[in-house]
């Protein structure tokens, strides 16, 4: 399979940059936008350049709902400009490759912008939860000195090589934002989607539990919404847009989820072969935890959203079924899928 190199170019710092100018300007010029307990963020962002703390060790993965194509970069206009002259703390996320990479023009921008390029088996069959891509994030999302104990989703060693790291073994592992719905939800009360099975992975294999630090954010949905009319490119202005964080999730919150994973593991190893491959990627145990840990992240997404005033979500909304029924009442808010970037 070919795959393209992950590492950002030179111009990274400086794209990243310019878009925060702009979206500064969007966000705090042309919307009524506030932010709550931002320094939720800061505070780790800043620890993660103190060697020694948990947090220049340990990958800092942040979650949201996802309400618009363009909730990436626009909401991290709301960060300090600091943050973004520093490498460390510049955010990656992830894109659909059949649209961030199409070309060579949108392969130079998204790839300096920090977007790593993800396949939808929609578009290709090289899509899914074992894709390329999720083992060179979990390589990043990894401290360079802990990379030979990665508890993989295979039971053969992974090589790993500096050339696909993001750097030597005093830089922290990166931060990585995602969208665990997988595609736009324009909801009226911001009900969420299941979350996908990726975000499990991250918490499930890495050597050290990752820092999840969860948000909830309002009013970008109108900043995009799938429905406008002409002219569809322009972002709308004039939009109360709310930003909340919420607090880290204590990590000792994942050890009993990550001890299960580890012992579905040493059984996978010991049947081995083919069959220890199998049971270790869509075995029933395996794909329970992985259910079990999307879920228990999106709780702490929803926590945020019912205290910003919204109404607890409908049970349902939690189940990958329900999204399969197109009779669904919730089916109705889904976004076209072709025309969403962050899937």
């Amino acid at each position: 399979m070919v795959m393209e190199s992950i590492l950002p170019g030179p111009g990274s710092t400086l794209l990243m940059t310019a878009c925060t100018v702009l979206t500064k300007s969007f966000l705090f010029g042309l919307n009524s936008t506030k932010v709550h307990n931002l320094d939720n963020l800061t505070r780790i962002l800043d620890l993660r350049m103190q060697p020694g703390t948990a947090e220049s060790k340990n990958a800092l993965i942040t979650v949201s709902n996802h309400t618009s194509v363009m909730d990436d970069p626009i909401i991290w206009g709301i960060l300090p400009f600091k943050y973004f002259l520093t490498p460390e703390n510049l955010r990656w996320t992830l894109g659909s490759h059949d649209i961030c990479f199409k070309n060579r023009f949108t392969t130079a921008f998204f790839t300096n912008g920090q977007v790593l390029p993800t396949y939808r088996l929609r578009h290709s069959p090289h899509g899914g939860l074992f894709q390329p891509v999720m083992e060179q994030t979990i390589q990043m999302l990894t401290h360079p000195t802990l990379r030979n104990s990665i508890a993989s989703s295979s039971l053969s060693p992974t090589a790993f090589t500096d050339s696909n790291s993001n750097g030597g073994g005093n830089k922290p592992p990166i931060w990585l934002h995602i969208f665990p719905e997988g595609q736009i939800y324009q909801h009226p009360t911001f009900q969420m989607r299941y979350f996908k099975w990726g975000v499990a992975r991250y918490i499930l294999e890495l050597p050290q539990a990752p820092i999840i630090l969860p948000l909830f954010f309002t009013g970008m949905q109108d900043v995009m919404h799938e429905k406008r009319t002409f002219p569809r490119f322009i972002p709308r202005i004039g939009n109360d847009i709310s930003i909340t964080f919420g607090n880290a999730v204590p990590l000792e919150k994942w050890d009993d989820v990550r001890r299960e994973w580890r012992g579905i593991r040493e059984k996978c190893i010991v049947i081995g072969g083919e069959e220890g491959e199998r049971l270790l990627r869509e075995g029933e145990e395996a794909v329970k935890l992985r259910v079990k840990v999307a879920l228990m992240v999106r709780d702490e997404v929803e926590k945020l959203r019912v205290a910003s005033g919204y109404p607890p979500n409908m049970p349902e909304s939690a189940l990958a079924e329900t999204f399969k029924d197109k009779t669904s009442y919730l089916h109705e808010f889904e976004a076209d899928p072709e025309k969403h970037v962050n899937s």
